[in-house]
């Protein structure tokens, strides 16, 4: 393997249809390795059908054109299992505002039965909040049909995953559920220069809070908290970045029919830093370029899951302590960890009321009162 110093100043792309025949499995599986472990961040190609992504750009961008009341009547303020939609300022990432509109999906589940406090972070599971079929009559088949397809997708790369770092079959596979909860994320990062008005009024909703709005950030630096993501570019605004290990950012522009690859935290905790979960961010577009669109399928694991990792070998581990020897760590703001008493699902509960602090105080007002304090601590830390 390159040294990180070796390491070119993009990402790399992977073609996924060679996973598909005997004769070139072997290519697609050392570079997905390589990818892995050197960039956690990277491009999958000839992943799937053309009609695949024009159908979900042109019903997401339907959805943001229907009346702002139709909008409010799925906000997520009204899902008690974080889904539907938000509007500009409405989410937080590292103690700053991102400024985005957003609705959010999820493999439709049945709403868990919970019998005490203990048990509310099982609401991370439940039904969504869909649109009226009145303005978009193709909307959920087609939003349905994308979770769909790329859960079966996200499936096959974890298995081509434990192929590729040498693990027992079903060493991830075993995270997940039969009926796995997978999320999409339509998000529209606005050109702010035609929205002075609305940038005004969130600024001076955030006045007197502990969050700050002075940066323009698409969304700032993080890094996922679920097992993988997909991302689906589907403007041509250069405006994903990701940071290497020298801590630059190198910047990610939209290919065509193209989905871009990030280890989440999760994968990366449970294969021991072999693969490598990666800081990145999005930035606002450049005024005058227009709303910038972005589609991301972020697959989750069993919540009931508890702290666990694979075994992996000795000289594994010792490949990954010298590549985190040369590696700038990120600090990326407050998150909650996984207890080790506690099922997953229980630290990701608590994050998700940090990032979206109105969904929390109206259905977990008691929890996240906590949750506002222990961010308050940690940014006195």
């Amino acid at each position: 393997m390159p040294s990180t110093s070796q390491l070119p100043k993009t990402i790399p792309t992977l073609d996924f249809s060679l996973l598909s025949h005997d004769e070139t499995k072997h290519q697609f599986l050392q570079e997905l390795r390589d990818a892995l472990f050197h960039h956690g961040f990277f491009y999958l190609s000839n992943v799937l059908p053309e009609a695949a992504f024009q159908d979900i750009k042109s019903e997401s961008l339907k959805f943001f054109d229907i009346p702002l009341e139709e909008k409010l009547k799925v906000a997520m303020v009204h899902s008690k299992h974080f889904l539907g939609y938000n509007g500009l300022g409405d989410e937080i990432t590292a103690k700053n505002v991102d400024w985005r509109e957003q609705v959010e999906f999820a493999t439709e589940l049945p709403e868990p039965i919970i019998t005490d406090e203990e048990h509310l972070y099982k609401n991370l599971e439940g039904p969504n909040l869909w649109p009226s079929s009145r303005y978009l009559p193709s909307f959920r088949p087609t939003v349905s049909g994308y979770i769909d397809e790329l859960s079966e997708l996200a499936r096959t790369l974890s298995s081509a995953i434990e192929d590729a770092i040498g693990v027992p079959s079903g060493s991830l596979q075993k995270f997940f559920k039969e009926i796995q909860q997978a999320k999409l994320k339509i998000i529209k990062y606005p050109d702010l220069s035609s929205r002075s008005a609305d940038v005004a009024s969130v600024k001076r909703e955030f006045d007197n809070s502990q969050f700050k709005t002075e940066l323009f950030q698409g969304v700032g630096e993080h890094r996922d908290n679920d097992f993988l993501t997909l991302i689906y570019q589907a403007t041509p605004h250069n405006s994903l970045q990701v940071k290497d290990y020298n801590g630059d950012w190198i910047d990610v522009p939209p290919v065509e029919n193209t989905l871009v690859f990030a280890v989440g935290m999760t994968l990366e905790y449970i294969t021991q830093g072999v693969c490598v979960s990666t800081v990145h961010r999005v930035l606002s577009p450049v005024p005058g370029q227009g709303d910038r669109l972005s589609v991301s399928f972020f697959q989750s694991i069993d919540i009931e899951s508890k702290k666990e990792n694979v075994e992996i070998s000795d000289e594994a581990k010792k490949l990954v302590a010298e590549r985190d020897a040369s590696r700038i760590k990120n600090k990326i703001g407050f998150q909650f960890q996984v207890a080790e008493d506690k099922p997953v699902g229980y630290s990701v509960f608590l994050n998700r009321i940090k990032s979206h602090p109105k969904v929390g105080e109206r259905w977990y007002p008691k929890i996240n009162k906590w949750v506002l304090e222990q961010v308050k601590e940690s940014a006195n830390c």
